[in-house]
């Protein structure tokens, strides 16, 4: 294995600076990339406000032939639970190599054009960063807000969509992956049934 010296003298795997190159390699299937363990759910509160839940989030790794680590992380808005976020993320360098925004909202300041409740992807490159934003046609989902969508009525939906981005990914699922639905945020805590002292 091949290192490389940092400013500060230590030692980096070549593997952890993320390129054009090597996230060319990741994507275009070269890597022997799958999942192999199921997501693992917790619940993310608003800050400052511990038993405000805003969202689940749930991360699993994704097996390469490569040194360093790969993964990939799911984000679900408890307030609609239509709109979520797909992401593979190379954590030893904080990129985050592909995203897709399922009904997400976004501006492309490079082009103008708004992606208004629109399932967009990002894809990274060294030069533009996340910026490149593009319409997906391999994402099978329906377009529109589901108005009355809940975590479990959305469940079979959630599993075809990370089906469909690890393909788009290039990579593949291997047995040991089974889908996990996430979990209902856990009612903040009540004081009903204790006494009011004076």
């Amino acid at each position: 294995m091949f290192v490389i010296s940092t400013l500060r003298g230590e030692w980096m795997d070549p593997d952890d600076v993320m390129i054009d190159a090597l996230a060319d390699k990741i994507l275009g299937g070269k890597v022997g990339g799958a999942l192999h363990l199921p997501f693992r759910w917790k619940q993310k509160n608003a800050p400052r406000r511990l038993s405000a839940p805003i969202h689940v989030e749930a991360n699993t790794p994704v097996w390469t032939d490569l040194s360093c680590r790969l993964e990939l992380r799911f984000r679900i808005g408890l307030d609609k639970p239509w709109e979520y976020s797909l992401m593979l993320l190379h954590p030893g360098s904080g990129t985050i190599l592909r995203r897709l925004d399922v009904r997400g909202t976004h501006l492309d300041r490079e082009t103008g054009e708004h992606f208004i409740n629109r399932t967009h992807k990002h894809k990274w490159s060294a030069r533009r960063g996340n910026r490149h934003v593009y319409a997906p046609d391999d994402i099978r989902h329906g377009p529109d807000p589901i108005t009355d969508a809940t975590l479990t009525s959305m469940d079979e939906e959630y599993d075809r969509v990370v089906r469909d981005f690890v393909q788009e990914c290039k990579m593949d699922i291997a047995t040991g992956y089974v889908w996990v639905p996430p979990a209902p945020p856990m009612p903040p805590p009540t004081l009903e049934g204790f006494e009011e002292y004076p």
